[in-house]
């Protein structure tokens, strides 16, 4: 009786200068003939995570300071976290203002007859509560809703109508940074409390900022100031809740919609590709999310980057069975499909 090839779902994240589905296809190239491959891209936020969002149907745009990614039915937008500009986060780390993404979310509406929005906020530098974000969208107030939180001490009133009239009957998806799915926006445990003790920053400074989020949230949204992930991403959590929206992890949501666990529930092995897997990073989010899941589903998870820093042990307490250096070589996707051929050698032959 002929023996069963094995099932390799390769389900990767951007590796150096390749998307993430790039890097996935690459790394399965190394197993062509010697298993069944399913591939997906995955990604934590970013310009990877639009990437990973538009491939392989879609389309994807660079924008002026951000990006936008589309298919039929929903678009995605995003900041560029290298380029934030007019946040104010260099200047003040309390002081930033959402009004960049706002506008890049304004610009990605234009014309566009959508079911689903997905807002990144993983690369804003903002401490506003979603502020800016609304007034670029049309809210509107009797203070400068998009020059930061300082203004926001005095608000007493907002309009949030024409806004939530842009987002009718559309599911509107905001994509918080890692661990920041559960942040409360304010008190001792608020996101101005942490970022400021962390910077060591004056207790009065701190309360004054919180007092005016605390103003802005109970016109805002009375009802979600206090909600976990409201805090996430300086509080921009907030202003998507606002709208009636909801808040996922970014690597979470793109699992779920490429079909992650469907996939891996049929395999029998999963390879997966990063830029740096130490124990400072841990692979990052899209890691993470792969080794809980498969956990759940009792499958092996292999890890490929050009960057090993963990001892076996510490892998396989995250859940990942081993990790494996990139192969060396100035071409990325030469690299990786010579590494998923050397671990093909190995893991099919179980088969």
């Amino acid at each position: 009786m002929p023996q069963r090839r094995p099932r390799v779902l390769v389900a990767g994240g951007p590796v150096r200068e390749l998307s993430p589905r790039a890097a996935a296809v690459a790394l399965a190239r190394g197993f062509a003939g010697a298993a069944d491959l399913a591939v997906i891209g995955l990604a934590e936020g970013g310009t990877a995570l639009g990437r990973a969002l538009a491939e392989p149907d879609g389309e994807f745009e660079t924008l002026s300071a951000g990006w936008l990614a589309r298919a039929d039915g929903w678009v995605a937008v995003g900041v560029d976290p290298a380029d934030p500009p007019g946040q104010g986060a260099a200047a003040d780390p309390l002081g930033g203002s959402s009004a960049a993404l706002g506008r890049l979310v304004g610009y990605a509406l234009q014309g566009a007859s959508t079911r689903q929005v997905v807002v990144d906020l993983t690369g804003l530098h903002a401490h506003d509560a979603g502020a800016g974000l609304l007034a670029a969208l049309g809210a509107t107030g009797d203070v400068e809703l998009g020059a930061g939180p300082e203004p926001l001490v005095a608000i007493s009133r907002l309009d949030l109508d024409a806004v939530r009239a842009r987002f009718a009957g559309c599911d509107l998806v905001g994509l918080v940074p890692p661990g920041q799915t559960d942040d409360l926006l304010l008190g001792l445990r608020g996101v101005t409390s942490r970022r400021g003790r962390e910077l060591g920053l004056p207790a009065e400074t701190m309360l004054a900022v919180d007092a005016a989020l605390e103003r802005f949230a109970a016109l805002a949204a009375p009802g979600s100031a206090r909600t976990p992930g409201a805090g996430a991403a300086g509080g921009v959590g907030l202003a998507i809740l606002a709208l009636g929206g909801r808040l996922a992890g970014g690597a979470a949501f793109c699992a779920d919609r490429s079909g992650l666990d469907r996939s891996l529930g049929a395999a029998d092995l999963v390879v997966s590709g990063c830029d740096s897997f130490d124990f400072g990073s841990r692979g990052g989010g899209v890691i993470g999310e792969l080794a809980r899941r498969c956990e759940a589903a009792e499958t092996p998870l292999v890890v490929v980057s050009p960057l090993i820093g963990m001892s076996g042990r510490e892998m396989r307490v995250m859940g990942v069975e081993s990790g494996h250096p990139l192969e060396p070589g100035a071409n990325t996707s030469a690299a990786l499909t010579a590494t998923g051929r050397r671990l093909a050698a190995g893991w099919t032959a179980r088969w």
